[in-house]
């Protein structure tokens, strides 16, 4: 039997050295090794983090359901609210009924009156609105209910532009506004029934007949001319000044007036979701840099107004209201103290603000309307060639024996109205209207448009005819109490006076000097409400106009 021996390869080095094949062997159990342990490593840590994983699932899972409950009784409770409520539409989680705020809704509140009455209820994201929809339900909740609703919605927007409703409009209801309120009224009053507001309002004027004298017979658009002049009688009033257009404080007021305008019909997300004022959007960056520059402006002239007051020479509005502030002080008034220089500038910039948007879409109205009714026009200006001499121009004092002309601003403040939902209310107290329950801080949206375009009321709503206020002998009637451009109750407007004058002398001045005519060869223009005003504001769409002397 033969053996078989195994050979065995050896491989001699130095003392101490591991031979080649011995170091392979070794590098590759250290490799093996290093891997386990690697793979070991990584399952550990794989380990600790699907564990990681699971706890954060798991508390995002409880805190998206603790939200999702945390809404579900939310909504569940706002509907059992609802029932005691005004009716109103399904209302979504966190949306409400937002959608049905989208463009000109006082048009679908309209629509919604009549199908669910003339209060009715919608929810803006989670705030409660009340709508009144109807002349009955304004007047009872506006006049008769008035303390119950005189209170102001607080929002984001409305905080900024107020310095923290500091002025009249978005001011809360307290003793404090009421004296702000009242040295307003006393102020506006006192400007508008002198010859002051007159000069200043004539000043103005003549500046833009030179202006329409040099477009003579040209299609034009007369929203930017019309913007000056009103801006111009607006900075008379509060300030004194009279601008040139290349003057640099008028184009900065303008170019603000105007974004402020734009910005307003837009507002902010924080106003619907008041918890997220804290994100910066772009929007209210904007609108903050906006504010801080034209509170600026107006700390100056009020500072300038302050030292150089002198009561003996009442040049303005602020004149007049700081001299009202010095008595109220001398009487010891008891609110006078809490009326700081905030809320006085915030009255100018209400003053500025308020006079300064109505009357320049009331006038241009009034243009187009007068321009798409000639025989509306010429009876005007026949009145006006029977009362006023043509070698100057109509005045206050001309007003009574203008019944035609006065009329005609009532139509136009009705066709036209520029605040069809008025600025929203809000409750002060818990309160009841129509029978229904109105909790307190419910928003509340007055639809004016619905009660100037009443067919039961007014008969023909759509259809311009200056007429309708007028009686058989041609004098003009009381006011309409469903005529109210202005609002009505505790939070009507203060400046109503003095806009309607202001509107009366402008527009009284200009049918004078000239005769408003579409251009040949257009169609009729659009009467209809321009979108671009949507759910806030009422203006005319776009238009153009010829203009020519009268003879």
């Amino acid at each position: 039997m033969t053996s078989r021996v195994k050979s065995y390869k050896v491989v001699v080095g130095r003392v101490g050295e591991i031979p080649p094949v011995c170091t392979f062997v070794y590098q590759d159990q250290v490799r093996q090794q290093s891997f386990v342990t690697t793979v070991s490593t990584f399952s550990c840590f794989t380990a600790k983090a699907k564990k990681t994983m699971a706890s954060w699932t798991t508390w995002l899972m409880t805190v998206l359901v603790g939200l999702a409950t945390l809404v579900l009784v939310s909504w569940v409770l706002d509907i059992i609210k609802r029932r005691r409520m005004p009716p109103g539409p399904f209302f979504w989680p966190i949306i409400g009924n937002i959608f049905m705020f989208g463009g000109q809704f006082y048009l679908t509140f309209v629509e919604l009156g009549k199908k669910y009455g003339d209060v009715f209820s919608l929810k803006l994201g989670m705030r409660d609105v009340v709508v009144l929809n109807s002349l009955d339900v304004i007047r009872e909740a506006l006049v008769k209910k008035g303390a119950d609703f005189a209170g102001r919605t607080q929002t984001a927007t409305g905080d900024l532009i107020s310095e923290g409703g500091k002025d009249i409009v978005m001011g809360d209801f307290n003793p404090t506004w009421k004296l702000q309120r009242k040295l307003f009224h006393g102020a506006v009053r006192a400007y508008a029934t002198g010859r002051t507001l007159e000069d200043k309002v004539q000043g103005a004027l003549n500046d833009v007949i030179d202006e329409f004298s040099s477009l003579e017979g040209k299609a034009v658009d007369v929203e930017a001319h019309v913007f000056k002049l009103v801006l111009n009688v607006v900075c008379s009033a509060t300030f004194g000044h009279r601008y040139k257009m290349e003057d640099e404080d008028f184009q900065f007021l303008m170019r603000m007036s105007q974004k402020f305008f734009e910005l307003g019909a837009q507002g902010m997300l924080a106003d619907i979701y008041p918890s997220l004022a804290f994100l910066p959007t772009p929007t209210k960056t904007t609108f903050t840099k906006m504010s801080n520059e034209f509170f600026k402006y107006f700390k100056r002239e009020l500072d300038q107004h302050i030292q150089t007051f002198d009561p003996d020479n009442l040049r303005d509005i602020t004149d007049h209201f700081i001299k009202l502030q010095k008595e109220a002080e001398e009487e010891g008034d008891a609110d006078i103290n809490s009326l700081t220089d905030t809320h006085i500038r915030q009255t100018i910039v209400d003053i500025f603000g308020a006079a300064l948007d109505t009357t320049v879409q009331s006038m241009r109205w009034s243009i187009v309307l007068l321009a798409a009714h000639p025989e509306v026009q010429e009876k005007l200006a026949a009145e006006l060639d029977s009362v006023v001499e043509r070698n100057r121009q109509p005045s206050l004092a001309d007003r009574s024996a203008l019944p035609y002309m006065d009329s005609t601003i009532n139509e136009v403040l009705r066709f036209g109205i520029v605040v069809p939902l008025s600025v929203p209310h809000a409750t002060t107290v818990d309160t009841t209207l129509m029978g229904y329950e109105i909790p307190k801080g419910t928003w509340i949206m007055p639809n004016l448009w619905n009660a100037v375009r009443d067919p039961e009321i007014w008969g023909d709503p759509n259809v311009f005819r200056p007429e309708r206020f007028l009686d058989d002998d041609g004098k003009v009637l009381p006011k309409p109490s469903a005529l109210m451009p202005f609002s009505a109750g505790r939070r009507a407007c203060p400046g109503e006076p003095m806009a309607r004058a202001d509107i009366f002398l402008l527009l009284a001045g200009l049918v004078q000097k000239f005769k408003f005519s579409l251009p040949e060869g257009e169609g009729p223009p659009d009467l209809a409400p321009d979108p671009k005003g949507a759910g806030l504001f009422c203006i005319a769409c776009p238009y153009k106009v010829v203009m020519t002397h009268r003879k």
